[in-house]
């Protein structure tokens, strides 16, 4: 079984390698390890750590070492990637006006849906490449 410290290190370096302009990202950043307030905020468990966070006037959102959460107001969402079984990331390239902030789906495995936002274009990249490489991860273990 991987660490948090592990699954952490190699999604980021999976991000690393396939993401562009990470300079020019406006509400998605790779999630500062050692950021008390954000761990508190999301309350994550003891090692559990932030990976890749989008942060917007609606919501924050946190891909974790073990969950995906997203608190938008006083309201929280949560589902451990233990019980995801789907993640539907929609087609949101080449549209012409594609907006800065979409959706993502994600069903787990009693079939329910919960939808997460990201930030479309570059940005993109960086969400979809932290949530799939966990899911292998976490899948392989």
């Amino acid at each position: 079984m991987k660490t948090d410290k592990s699954i952490r290190n190699i999604t980021i370096a999976s991000i690393n390698r396939k993401a562009m302009d990470i300079d020019s990202w406006n509400h998605s950043r790779i999630a500062d390890e050692n950021d008390k307030e954000l761990i508190e905020k999301f309350e994550l468990s003891e090692n559990e750590l932030p990976v890749f966070e989008i942060k917007s006037e609606l919501a924050h959102t946190l891909i974790s070492t073990r969950q995906i959460i997203e608190r938008n107001k006083d309201k929280i969402q949560r589902l451990n990637f233990e019980f995801l079984d789907d993640v539907v990331y929609g087609n949101f390239k080449g549209r012409p006006n594609k907006p800065e902030l979409s959706i993502f789906r994600v069903v787990d495995i009693h079939g329910d849906e919960l939808d997460f936002q990201m930030e479309t274009g570059k940005a993109s990249i960086g969400l979809i490449y932290s949530v799939n490489t966990i899911r292998k991860l976490k899948a392989d273990d």
